[in-house]
């Protein structure tokens, strides 16, 4: 089911918001900096949490597919990405498929434990001898006792206790705190239309047959596109949801709840495990995991199933062995050219395109290219700061840019992974971006829907403009709708 091209995404204004309350590292780095030549131990500053994010009201998966390749996720109707240079953890953008994964002898043990919890026949301690990944899939097949269940992105009583459980015991929050509004929001709640949210028979009956239909031979392929929850049942009993987003290119990885009750069944890694099948039996691309941060055990873990991860700068899928060196330490990375003698290549910027349809090493000017991160002669470059800041100040006098009000929305002139500064400025000067720009502003005090052109934007309502074509691209923008 493939979104209608007219559907705009409807956004709130962009936020710029910094902080102390890391979920990752809990504010305690020490060497928090994104470049080796930053580095620090003595605490000179405090290390902090930086989102950069908006409400969406309205997006179809086709639009979010694109996001997620332009380093954003989300959190129900909240999207966000990291700035990547200032935050204290980084937060790379990974995927994976079948052919990446190297199964170790973790997964195999955990795949065995399974079979042995779900099999109709009494325990056993021996061994599959004829194990394969598929080993999992035909267990299931037989199994009278284990089953999963694909719904829409739906509140119950039974997934709402479920998750309680899961936050009070594995996450240690507080019992009042985990409400059913928390839960709705976070995992129930989404921007996307009520057709992708319910999808149709057809889509349900696929998903929810493809284990009991597999054959090595054939399989159908899924057309689902949009938000889901698959729910884990053994003797009856919910034990699991996993909370996915069927897009275009891959299925995202939201959150997984399991039940405290059954943690000896590793059901994260078995559920990774089932997903990673899943799509390459079903014909539905990538796995993405995520965010990856390489100094967070809560986050590292995901490199368990290989894949690669992307380069914001260059628009490049990298596998994870290839710049695993770049970044350790929690380091920032941008990948250059070993052999490239240019010495003024890496002086500026990358000028980016942003449209979220980055490429994968085999396709790109990096294919069996030496490689090298060059993330230290941009980004520890002071020039390029300075070369932003004059770009903005001529934005300002010649374009009439104004500067946010106030400064929870604004943007810095230098944050890898979104258009820079200058080409901005080379947009205006191409005509790219001008007066005529269509811009459509839904005021929310007055449910009002604007449609002008960029000229006739005061300086503030520019900064706003400009701050969206940054994040989102040049033509994202011109599917969207401002909420003010």
């Amino acid at each position: 089911m493939k979104p209608g091209p007219d559907l705009p995404m409807v956004i709130s204004r962009p936020h710029y918001i910094s902080g102390r309350d890391c979920g990752y590292c809990n504010g305690k780095k020490e060497d928090y900096h994104a470049l080796e030549s930053q580095k620090t131990t003595n605490g000179d500053k405090e290390s902090q949490s930086i989102t950069i994010g908006c409400q969406v009201e309205q997006m179809t998966c086709q639009h979010y597919d694109e996001l997620i390749n332009q380093g954003f996720r989300r959190s129900g109707t909240f999207l966000y990405k990291p700035d990547l240079l200032r935050g204290c953890c980084r937060l790379f953008t990974i995927r994976t498929d079948v052919t990446q994964l190297k199964v170790t002898k973790a997964h195999r043990k955990t795949i065995n434990r399974f079979i042995r919890a779900i099999s109709d026949e009494p325990d056993t301690k021996e061994g599959n001898k004829h194990f394969d990944l598929h080993s999992l899939v035909k267990e299931e097949q037989k199994s009278t006792r284990f089953h999963t269940k694909y719904e829409p992105s739906k509140f119950s009583k039974e997934k709402f206790e479920l998750y309680k459980k899961y936050q009070v015991h594995i996450h240690n929050d507080e019992p009042s705190d985990v409400t059913e509004r928390s839960f709705k929001r976070f995992l129930c709640d989404t921007p996307f239309p009520e057709k992708e949210v319910m999808g149709s028979s057809d889509d349900w009956e696929t998903l929810n047959h493809w284990v009991k239909r597999w054959s090595p031979e054939d399989n159908t392929p899924s057309n689902r596109v949009g938000p889901t929850h698959e729910c884990y049942y053994l003797d009856g009993k919910l034990i699991a949801i996993s909370i996915l987003d069927f897009l275009s290119t891959g299925v995202s990885s939201i959150y997984f709840i399991w039940d405290p009750d059954y943690a000896h069944l590793s059901l994260g890694t078995l559920s990774g495990l089932r997903e990673i099948i899943m799509c390459s039996e079903l014909q539905l691309g990538y796995y993405y995991l995520g965010y990856y941060i390489e100094d967070c055990a809560k986050m590292n873990y995901k490199s368990k199933f290989g894949g690669e991860l992307l380069d914001l700068c260059n628009e490049v899928y990298f596998p994870l062995p290839a710049v695993g060196e770049f970044i350790k330490n929690g380091r920032f990375f941008v990948v250059g050219d070993a052999n490239d003698s240019d010495e003024t290549a890496y002086s500026n910027e990358l000028e980016l395109e942003n449209t979220g349809h980055p490429m994968a090493v085999s396709g790109s000017e990096f294919d069996n290219k030496s490689l090298v991160d060059v993330s230290e002669k941009i980004y520890a470059n002071d020039s390029i700061y300075d070369d932003a800041n004059k770009a903005l100040a001529i934005l300002q006098k010649s374009y009439g840019i104004g500067s946010a009000s106030d400064s929870v929305y604004k943007l810095p002139a230098v944050v890898p992974g979104i258009i820079p500064i200058w080409q901005i400025l080379e947009w205006f000067h191409s005509g790219a971006i001008d007066n005529d720009l269509p811009v459509s502003i839904f005021t929310m005090m007055t449910a009002d829907l604007k449609e002008c052109d960029f000229g006739q934007l005061n300086p503030i309502g520019k900064s706003i403009v400009i701050d969206c074509i940054r994040l989102f691209g040049l033509e994202k923008f011109q599917d969207c709708i401002i909420l003010v």
